[in-house]
């Protein structure tokens, strides 16, 4: 999801918290600053939702959630909070059903990389995602080129990427295995479509 800077004033935490439970659009909060959140193309839709029904299927019956686009998760930068909305999350720990409005125990993190919102997700948000002490996995995928890169705190968070339609690779946070034909069931691709520009670029950069 995309998002616009409002008119800066510092807002706490909590002051952040209770407007938004009352706001009409979705805020995310860094630095005690509040951005609004704009909608997403219509790749980014299709993606997100049939990610979400395999890891939602995947989860059926078990203590693992899976939410998607409007629910906050809660993180740190420099010690002080901050608050998400990423396209979808898996939490399995029975504290974060006691707290409708906001998620503090992530497992699984996944964010759709867009040309507007690939330098956060791949830099702000990663970095503080992975700053979240029950995150074991932050998984970013491509919109515009089928490719799927896992960071994995288990491997110090190096990434790795996949791009061809018959690979797959495994949610070892929680224990699913799935191909890139799967994530991008509804996003058909042509032979020569290339590399999107944003992601040859440093996203720290």
């Amino acid at each position: 999801m995309n998002r616009q800077a409002a008119p800066f004033y510092f807002v706490t935490a909590a002051e952040y918290l209770e407007g938004e439970e009352m706001a009409e659009v979705r805020h995310e909060y860094i630095d005690g600053r509040v951005y609004a959140m704009s909608g997403a193309s219509d790749k980014h839709n299709e993606i997100s939702f049939d990610v979400a029904s395999l890891l939602k299927a995947h989860l059926k019956g078990g203590p693992c959630k899976t939410f998607l686009l409007d629910v906050k998760v809660e993180a740190r930068k420099n010690d002080n909070p901050c608050f998400y909305y990423p396209d979808v999350f898996v939490t399995c720990e029975a504290e974060d059903a006691q707290s409708p409005l906001v998620k503090r125990f992530p497992t699984l993190i996944i964010e759709v990389l867009s040309p507007s919102t690939w330098r956060v997700d791949q830099g702000e948000k990663l970095q503080n995602y992975s700053q979240i002490p029950s995150v074991r996995e932050i998984v970013l995928i491509a919109q515009d080129w089928p490719e799927v890169i896992v960071h994995r705190r288990s491997e110090d968070w190096r990434p790795v990427s996949f791009i061809l339609p018959e690979d797959r690779f495994r949610l070892e946070s929680i224990g699913l295995e799935v191909s890139l034909a799967e994530i991008y069931a509804s996003i058909p691709f042509r032979e020569n479509d290339s590399r999107p520009w944003y992601l040859q670029q440093n996203p720290k950069a």
